[in-house]
């Protein structure tokens, strides 16, 4: 008698079907397969940079506008004027972040156009600082520059006023030559028998709304910088804001760097302001490039930049609270030198931005 056997169960059957080989080739087919979902798309390449000649081009460009002289002319420049009464004091940051930034409501009342800057009745004066008044004024001497005025300049201290004993460090000159309704000053830093700084600034309009240039060049003795800037400062219609744009090229004559800035600086106050900027970094051998924005409220800054190097994409410059923060397109943080290196182009930018700045402010001051 034939016994009849069940059939296999069908996942058995289909089993059997499968030769040994082809087992092994779909397995290895799923093991693949499962190692590119685990995977995901592959990181972005690292872009490269040598960081040690950005920190060569920053402490050349350090040297030039760090010297004693330099350094009291950017300290005083806000002091350089002819002043009936002191300048205002600065306000208290506590004073200041206590009330509502970026309030409406300051009017500003646009004087007469003018046709020269300097007095003739002050050609070869020299302003002297007044300890007691705590400003500049007149002094007895006559032994300024035909044509112009000249203010003595004196170390200064952690207060941002001269040290004390009075003892000059060296001298501003501002010779006035305006003609034909263009206005114009040309300008010299001298500290003994060296000149530092010489330069032209050319100006329009007045103290509250103005456009103006400079050219022209500064030593330490070793490097020169050229440079050219130009400026446009308004004040922001309905705030109490004043806006400034500014555009620099800056020339290394030894051939170590150039330094092109684009900065936007809208400022509600001294410890409040915005900066939209666009500044690059052109060595031999390659090109740094940060573009972004930076808001300070109380002196506190929130940064967000854009790096480059060689035109590819390297990552960003960010900031939380007082610290600041160089990533990698692909989110780790930067290399060490590399992040110090960028630091430091962000760092230069905020000087050149202020020492730009300080170089106008003496020549402004005598806009009506």
């Amino acid at each position: 008698m034939r016994v009849l056997r069940p059939a296999p169960p069908r996942a058995w059957r289909l089993r059997q079907k499968v030769s040994p080989r082809r087992g092994l080739a779909l397995v290895a087919g799923c093991v693949v397969a499962l190692a590119g979902c685990e995977q995901g798309p592959a990181a972005p390449s690292r872009v490269e940079f040598d960081p040690s000649a950005v920190e060569s081009a920053l402490a050349t460009l350090d040297s030039v506008l760090d010297t004693p002289t330099m350094q009291s002319l950017t300290a005083l420049s806000p002091q350089l004027l002819v002043a009936a009464t002191p300048p205002a004091p600065p306000v208290a940051p506590s004073v200041a972040c206590s009330a509502p930034a970026r309030a409406a409501g300051r009017e500003h009342v646009a004087g007469s156009p003018a046709t020269s800057l300097i007095a003739d009745s002050l050609f070869r004066r020299v302003i002297v600082y007044d300890t007691a008044a705590r400003a500049y004024r007149v002094g007895p001497d006559s032994g300024g520059p035909a044509g112009g005025i000249r203010f003595v300049l004196y170390p200064v201290g952690s207060n941002g006023l001269p040290t004390m004993p009075l003892s000059s460090d060296g001298w501003l000159d501002l010779i006035d030559q305006s003609a034909g309704g263009v206005l114009q000053l040309h300008t010299q830093v001298s500290s003994g028998t060296t000149v530092m700084g010489d330069y032209l600034v050319g100006l329009s309009g007045t103290q509250a709304a103005d456009t103006a240039y400079l050219a022209g060049t500064v030593t330490d003795g070793t490097h020169a910088l050229a440079f050219r800037d130009s400026t446009a400062r308004a004040p922001v219609a309905g705030t109490v804001a004043i806006q400034v744009a500014v555009s620099a090229h800056v020339v290394d004559s030894l051939g170590g760097f150039k330094l092109d800035m684009l900065a936007w600086r809208t400022t509600f106050d001294p410890f409040d302001y915005d900066d939209t900027l666009d500044i690059t970094v052109t060595g031999p051998a390659q090109t740094i490039r940060l573009v972004g924005a930076i808001s300070t409220y109380c002196l506190l800054p929130t940064t967000d930049l854009r790096v480059a190097v060689n035109g590819a994409d390297y990552g960003r410059i960010t900031s939380g609270g007082a610290n600041a923060y160089v990533t990698l397109l692909g989110g780790q943080s930067a290399p060490s030198d590399e992040a110090q290196a960028l630091l430091a182009v962000k760092a230069g930018q905020r000087k050149l931005f202020g020492w730009l700045g300080a170089l106008f402010a003496p020549a402004r001051a005598l806009l009506p």
